[in-house]
């Protein structure tokens, strides 16, 4: 790429369900790589013997867990409508990973967006009518005693979203996790072990709905595209 040329960027949205959720995160990355060389988008590469196409993922994903929210920055020499991008892209995608969103930064985006992810919101469906609610709600407030791999996952959460709908009428949890440098939160260690300390019927199913950036005041949501 020379100096003088444009470079216009795209945020691409993708869901990760079904068999999608156990693919490892570079091969990810490769199917992503092959799907926009296989698109004819007009990409902006590296420089050198081996260029690839100038792309950005959203941290890891962990092996087993769905994902409303995988996200890739990807350069354009031409300026394209979003819908454009979007329908080019999805024919070359495989069956079963879909982009739901295109995205124009304007203004550029920063060396790397990802950077101000420092947390994440998760949701978490007991698929057997949980006995005694509070029992979940108190392992995640650690105001019960618990095994060490539920409390150094729970020391991550920050709050639960929907408490009041949870114990009134809900099987389903949303809730606030840090992401962390040293400390990795993993949904589905702390569900299995959720489940053993429990004594629940079944594991409960997660998936991550959004990135966050959580500061003094609160957590917002990043890079939205509704």
């Amino acid at each position: 790429m020379s100096n003088g040329e444009k470079r216009y960027p795209y945020m691409l949205r993708f869901v990760r369900h079904g068999f999608s959720r156990y693919i490892a995160h570079l091969d990810w990355i490769r199917i992503v790589q092959t799907a926009l060389d296989r698109s004819g988008l007009p990409l902006i590469y590296t420089e050198g013997f081996n260029p690839k196409a100038k792309l950005k993922y959203s941290p890891p994903l962990p092996v087993g867990l769905a994902s409303d929210c995988e996200l890739v920055l990807i350069f354009l020499s031409r300026n394209l409508k979003p819908e454009f991008v979007m329908e080019t892209l999805h024919g070359s995608m495989p069956d079963g990973i879909p982009i739901t969103g295109a995205h124009f930064m304007h203004p550029a985006p920063p060396k790397n967006p990802f950077q101000s992810i420092n947390g994440a919101l998760y949701e978490m469906i007991f698929h057997d009518e949980p006995s005694d609610k509070k029992k979940i709600l108190n392992a995640f407030d650690m105001e019960i005693e618990m095994p060490d791999e539920l409390t150094e996952q729970a020391k991550l959460i920050v709050k639960i979203v929907n408490r009041d709908e949870f114990l009134d009428r809900e099987n389903l949890l949303e809730y606030v996790a840090k992401l962390e440098e040293k400390q990795t939160f993993h949904p589905i260690k702390f569900s299995i072990a959720l489940r053993n300390h429990l004594n629940l019927k079944h594991i409960p199913e997660g998936k991550k709905l959004a990135f966050l950036n959580i500061d003094k005041k609160g957590a917002r949501k990043l890079f939205q595209f509704d």
